[in-house]
């Protein structure tokens, strides 16, 4: 039978495992807080286009009624 090539005390090891579980759920934590504002960037930037399609689609529908009284109001009739 082999012998094992590492062998670790047990104490020793369960504090590595400590130290890394901790490390990882510090790495997850940080990369979670850094998507925050990728995610609240993302959501603005939706508004901003949202926004600007409304604002895009009102002014044509406001020169669209400018453009039906130009053409019905006998002020602006020759």
């Amino acid at each position: 039978m082999a012998k094992p090539a590492l062998r670790i005390p047990p104490l020793p090891a369960s504090l590595a495992l400590l130290c890394m579980a901790t490390g990882a759920v510090v790495l997850i934590v940080l990369t979670t807080l850094a998507l925050v504002p990728l995610l609240f960037g993302l959501g603005l930037l939706a508004c901003w286009l949202v926004a600007s399609l409304l604002l895009g689609w009102a002014a044509v529908e406001g020169l669209a009624a400018l453009e039906r009284w130009f053409e019905n109001d006998p002020r602006f009739q020759r």
